[in-house]
């Protein structure tokens, strides 16, 4: 079966290239032929979506749909549905919620949604009422003056720097399946106060600040330092260096120590009247004994370091020339992965 290209080249070109206009022109054709809100070509449908509601005193919205429901018997209404941007004070669902649901003032906030309760297990229709769920609507761009984003999003449990708490201050949460960033050049996430004449403060005039970014998994609870690329580089060096260091000790020992051991063996001297003669079997291994317990406990001392340096690298875990680590003490981050 041939493979549909969705993004295909001319949904790309310019109003004025001769392929898009002369796509667009056919379209216009087709959509005069089309059956009464068939939905194709972005023409107005039939689907019936959940409703937005209560609707708050002070909220202004803007959907893309109007909703009638009513019979001829009963009193028509008109609610909003599909998606949605809510001008609104601080909340994250029912109208008692947040700082704008207790009355709260410097807390105004933005509420843009598309797909609404579209990741509930059981398909809704418009005879569903909801405000914000936080949980299962489908992708969600929130903007408060003063809140608890951390809370709304259901992440606060995974924060381990619980000093550094997101509670009574301005944030923005961003939630979908899939979200995705792109800068054609660059792409900067930062974090701490601008540089502006004069200082930065945070909405609740904070100015000591400890700026933080975590990269993870909600699961997540136990966050530590990432690894600074450039500095473990010179330190693997340094490493590396010391190691080469410690063999070639090692092996000069292990020389030396054969040296002696041919060279005890072969060692005779003069005897006034006797002739040529071999060391006293006792000195000579009482000598030996000692001269070999010295060595060898100076062997025994540098293979110990080497071991415990080559334990340290097992630590950091180099395979391959990639860093790995061991499975109870990872250096690299199962959940966040950095290209070049």
């Amino acid at each position: 079966m041939k493979k549909i290209r969705v993004n295909f080249k001319e949904a790309y070109n310019s109003l004025v290239h001769n392929t898009r206009k002369n796509i667009e022109e056919a379209i216009e054709e087709k959509v005069e032929d089309l059956p009464p809100r068939s939905g194709l070509f972005l023409t107005d449908d039939d689907e019936k979506m959940p409703i937005y509601g209560p609707v708050a005193g002070c909220e202004r919205i803007i959907s893309r749909k109007k909703t009638t429901i009513g019979s001829a018997g009963n009193k028509l209404a008109s609610f909003h549905s599909g998606a949605r941007i809510v001008l609104t004070k601080d909340n994250y669902g029912s109208r008692a919620t947040g700082l704008g649901g207790a009355g709260g003032t410097k807390c105004e906030a933005i509420d843009i949604v598309a797909g609404q309760l579209s990741s509930e297990e059981v398909i809704s229709d418009n005879v569903t009422k909801s405000r914000a769920n936080f949980a299962t609507d489908g992708a969600r761009i929130y903007l408060t003056e003063r809140g608890n984003v951390n809370h709304y999003f259901g992440t606060e449990n995974s924060d381990p720097l619980t000093s550094v708490s997101s509670n009574l201050k301005s944030g923005i949460g961003i939630k979908s399946d899939h979200t995705l960033i792109i800068g054609r050049e660059r792409v900067r996430i930062l974090a701490g106060l601008g540089k502006f004449d004069g200082g930065e403060r945070l909405s609740n005039g904070n100015k000591d600040v400890r700026s933080i970014i975590e990269l993870g998994s909600i699961v997540e609870d136990d966050y530590q330092a990432a690894v600074r690329g450039e500095n473990l580089i010179k330190y693997l060096g340094e490493l590396n260096g010391y190691i080469n260091a410690m063999a070639s000790k090692i092996n000069t020992l292990e020389k030396n120590l054969s040296i002696y051991k041919v060279a005890l063996g072969r060692h005779i001297h003069v005897v006034v009247g006797a002739g040529p003669s071999t060391p006293s079997p006792s000195a000579a291994l009482k000598a030996g004994q000692g001269v070999t317990e010295f060595l060898n406990q100076n062997l025994e001392g540098a293979v110990e370091e080497f071991h415990k340096v080559k334990t340290n690298v097992q630590f950091l875990g180099i395979e391959g020339g990639k860093l790995k680590g061991v499975k109870e003490d990872y250096i690299l981050s199962n959940t966040v992965f950095i290209g070049r």
